[in-house]
């Protein structure tokens, strides 16, 4: 069988950076018909793109069609390939701003969710101040789980995180910003509320014999041995999603004592002198290579912020 012609020759055009971030944009968004709207072009156009890009790589990337879309081996890697790509790119334009003196390029935040509610939190402040003085900067916000997160900014996708400090990975800087409050809460239909209206002096012992909804990812072994006492009654992933299984009245669960103005008087704190605990707030970067100006501003202006406010 005659060995199949590499047509890709090594120079990467801007036509190739463009597809290239088509068929990123496609694989992040799932498939050509979500990617859409945020290509602000129609399926046809994004197939053709596709096409003319596995005809420039001399390789198949994707099938797409009625049985759905997925990669194969190849856009696999590719894949992986273009994400170093893109945030090479990135980093040359930034290092790029360092030498002109004037701040242009894009910042990746990546935050766990009802994280900026927090009045502790010093994010919105530091992303206003941050424009003010470099009007050419874009802050981009990411939220999601702090194993996502954790990807984001250890693949390169993501430049700074802020999550609960609940384990150290080897390759990231971590920065304390603040601490969050945490309570165990209960729907106003659950039993421990019901006995808790009735002015019912209740026990830790009693409290723990009810379900409680557990995070779907790991978590510190302060979390997790505070957690234990507990049987397991459901797994949530987002604090969005514990707030409404709380409110159900089926489930206890431990989230923020901030988000609790979000339930007006729906759910109910639950012995806060046994129960509530404090969790360290921290900003996490990669350590391992070296920060453009743009970035390592924005981290002292964070840090900063975070000091003045304790």
């Amino acid at each position: 069988m005659a060995r199949r012609k590499n047509v890709f020759t090594g120079q990467v055009s801007d036509l190739d950076l463009r597809l290239i971030r088509v068929f990123q944009t496609v694989v992040e968004c799932g498939g050509l018909s979500a990617a859409q709207t945020v290509l602000n072009v129609g399926c046809s156009t994004i197939s053709k793109q596709l096409t003319d890009l596995e005809t420039r790589l001399g390789m198949r990337l994707c099938h797409r069609g009625r049985s759905g879309f997925y990669l194969t081996q190849q856009g696999l890697q590719v894949l992986t390939y273009a994400r170093e790509l893109m945030s090479a790119t990135e980093e040359f334009k930034r290092g790029i701003s360092t030498i002109n003196d004037r701040l242009v390029g894009q910042i990746e935040i990546g935050v766990i969710d009802y994280s900026i509610s927090d009045e502790n939190c010093p994010l919105i402040t530091a992303i206003k101040t941050y424009r003010e003085l470099a009007p050419g900067v874009s802050a981009n916000l990411t939220i999601g789980t702090p194993s996502e997160l954790e990807r984001g900014v250890i693949d390169g996708k993501l430049h700074i995180i802020i999550t609960p400090d609940y384990q150290r990975l080897t390759g990231l800087q971590y920065s304390r910003l603040y601490e969050e409050e945490v309570g165990l809460y209960c729907g106003g239909s659950h039993p421990v509320a019901l006995a808790l209206r009735e002015g019912r002096e209740l026990t830790e012992e009693e409290v723990c014999q009810h379900e409680l909804v557990y995070r779907g990812y790991y978590e510190g072994e302060n979390v997790r041995s505070r957690k234990q006492k507990f049987p397991m009654g459901s797994t949530a992933y987002q604090t969005e999603a514990v707030l409404a299984l709380v409110k159900s009245g089926v489930f206890l669960g431990y989230y923020p004592t901030h988000c609790n103005e979000f339930m007006g008087d729906m759910n109910i704190e639950v012995l806060p002198e046994v129960f509530r605990y404090k969790a360290s707030i921290c900003m996490v970067y990669r350590s391992n290579r070296s920060q453009s100006t743009i970035l390592q501003d924005f981290i002292s202006l964070l840090g900063d912020l975070a000091r003045q406010e304790a």
